[in-house]
């Protein structure tokens, strides 16, 4: 079987999308699957070199993250008949638009996963961006959808959640899945490297929130209600790229009283990112949306408990299988997740994340998954 994958851009600071793709890629790999990516990255883009996955790079793309790439529809055209299928990842960009004009009247069918960007909660975040999807959804992204073979959600939340955002909403609807790769096998090794790098750490309980700076992730919630509750000995590192730097400058004001007990790493990759995810005595992530969650996943993979908020689509799981902590995502709930992690502590969580992971999480079944539904369909 021989799969494309199409998305915007593959690059680490694309966040948890482009992740999911080449590891999913990867994982179809495993299957026997002749899994590629196409993209609108730079060809010379030195993150490109680092991936084990082929990826025909055809950008750099333009219009910001739009994406436009006007090779993109002549080279779909010419290899797209070369493939069992195409999975488009993600909406509001061209790749989306194009592999549905570039496929009419081809008999490679499509299939596209949204990554949670149906959720409601962007329409009352940012309305006037609801206002102009409203009118592309009207005129292009509703029949990217309904022409779709199937629309391929990685939660039963994030396909109940997509249901009422737009109207018409009218497509074949699929719960996939997603999930992380398996931890390399030295992760104590990887945990001192942590160590080394950020000698502050050691020998501190760690609160390790790991994600985009950004409002919608809930960092400024975390602050507040670490400032209120952790002990002197606590330890909370804020782990990732900065997306906007005004609302940066306000979390670090706001962590000013105590900055002693705040770690500002930057965004961490590879051995680095599992160390800290293994040194943590747990991940906290109180978004106000997100759609997966693969950090989620990957902390869970290491045995690491999760305090999460309930807009994390996957919350519904984590609670199941009793891997972590789940409460509403404003200042009361966060504060919620931290009182009990001082006061009754993490044991029963720690013991049940990985085996959470196991039944739900891991990237080989959610390939699995797309695998047997392309398979199904052809």
């Amino acid at each position: 079987m021989r799969i494309l994958h199409a998305i915007d851009s593959c690059a680490p600071s694309a966040g948890g999308v482009a992740e999911a793709v080449i590891r999913l890629s990867e994982a179809m790999h495993e299957l026997g699957v002749d899994a590629t990516i196409v993209s609108g990255d730079d060809p010379n883009a030195s993150f490109l070199l680092d991936l084990q996955v082929k990826v025909h790079a055809l950008g750099p793309s333009r219009l910001g993250s739009y994406g436009y790439l006007p090779t993109m529809r002549s080279w779909l055209q010419e290899h797209a008949t070369r493939q069992d299928a195409v999975v488009v990842h993600g909406l509001w960009q061209y790749p989306s638009v194009i592999v549905r004009k570039a496929l009419r009247g081809c008999s490679t069918p499509y299939y596209i996963y949204p990554h949670g960007m149906l959720d409601p909660w962007f329409k009352k975040a940012y309305p006037w961006k609801h206002l102009k999807k409203a009118l592309f959804w009207k005129f292009s992204q509703s029949k990217v959808l309904q022409d779709a073979r199937s629309v391929c959600f990685t939660t039963d939340e994030e396909r109940r959640l997509a249901q009422n955002t737009f109207s018409p909403y009218q497509c074949r609807e699929t719960v996939v899945g997603l999930g992380s790769v398996d931890p390399p096998a030295e992760l104590d090794t990887h945990k001192e490297t942590f160590y080394r790098n950020f000698p502050q750490a050691r020998d501190r309980r760690i609160m390790l929130f790991l994600a985009r700076i950004h409002p919608k992730k809930g960092a400024d919630m975390l602050l507040q209600a670490f400032g209120e509750i952790a002990a002197g000995s606590d330890l909370l590192v804020l782990a990732g790229p900065c997306e906007d730097h005004a609302h940066e400058q306000q979390l670090r004001a706001t962590a000013s009283g105590f900055a002693d007990r705040v770690l500002w790493t930057g965004m961490l990759e590879g051995n680095l990112k599992w160390g800290a995810l293994r040194a943590a005595e747990a991940l906290a992530l109180p978004s106000h949306q997100e759609n997966f969650g693969i950090v989620v996943a990957e902390a869970l993979a290491v045995g690491t408990p999760v305090l999460i908020s309930d807009k994390v689509n996957l919350w519904r799981e984590v609670v199941e299988d009793d891997a972590g902590v789940v409460a509403p995502d404003d200042i009361d709930g966060t504060r919620r997740l931290l009182k009990h992690a001082a006061t009754k502590g993490l044991a029963k969580e720690r013991q049940n994340a990985r085996q959470c992971f196991d039944k739900r999480f891991s990237i080989r079944r959610g390939a699995a998954n797309l695998h047997e539904l392309i398979q199904g369909d052809l």
